[in-house]
C-alpha cells in the first residue's frame, strides 16, 4: 500500500501535465502576450521566481511529512497577489484592465489551491497534499501554455497542450 502511495505522489509531484481549462475556446482567443508594460512584466516576473523556489520545495515536503513546511509554504503562495504589491494608480488601472479576464481567474484558481494545499497539510493529509499540489501545478502549466509562449517555447507545440487549436 505504501508503495502505490508513494508512486501516486511521484506522479503528481512530477508530472505537471498541462489541464484543459474550463472554458478553453475563451483562453484560446485571447492573446497570448499580455501586453504589459515591462515594468509590470518585471514585477511578474519577480513574483513567479518567488514563487518557484516555494513550489519546489513542496513535493519534499510532502513526501517527508514535514506539514509545517508545507502549510507555511501554501500559504505564502496564496498570499503572492502582484495585484496586492505596492504599485502605482497607474500600474494598477493598466492590471485591471490589460489582464484578460481568463487570466485573472486562472490567477484566482491557482491562489485557491495554494488556500487547499495548505489545508491539507494543516491536517497532515499526504494524499489530499499531493492531490491539491498537482491542481496548484497544473494552473502553473495552463496559465504558461496560454500566456506565456515567449518564455516557454515548449508549450508551443500541440502534443504538449491539447486544448490548443491550430497552433494558438
Amino acid at each position: 500500500m505504501y508503495y502505490v502511495n508513494r508512486k501516486t505522489f511521484l506522479i503528481l509531484g512530477m508530472l505537471c501535465i498541462c489541464v484543459g481549462p474550463v472554458n478553453a475556446q475563451e483562453a484560446i482567443t485571447t492573446k497570448n502576450d499580455l501586453g504589459l508594460s515591462p515594468e509590470l512584466i518585471q514585477l511578474l516576473r519577480a513574483e513567479m521566481r518567488e514563487l518557484l523556489g516555494g513550489i519546489q520545495s513542496i513535493p519534499v515536503g510532502i513526501a517527508t511529512a514535514d506539514w509545517e513546511s508545507v502549510a507555511t509554504t501554501s500559504a505564502r503562495i496564496r498570499g503572492s497577489y502582484i495585484l496586492e504589491q505596492e504599485l502605482t494608480p497607474a500600474q494598477k488601472k493598466e492590471l485591471d484592465t490589460g489582464l484578460p479576464e481568463y487570466f485573472k481567474r486562472l490567477d484566482s484558481h491557482f491562489h485557491l489551491e495554494a488556500e487547499k494545499l495548505e489545508a491539507a497539510a494543516v491536517n497532515h493529509d499526504a494524499q489530499l497534499s499531493a492531490f491539491h499540489y498537482h491542481r496548484l501545478t497544473e494552473t502553473c502549466t495552463a496559465c504558461h501554455a496560454l500566456y506565456a509562449l515567449s518564455r516557454f517555447p515548449g508549450f508551443s507545440e500541440e502534443k504538449t497542450c491539447p486544448w490548443r487549436v491550430n497552433g494558438t
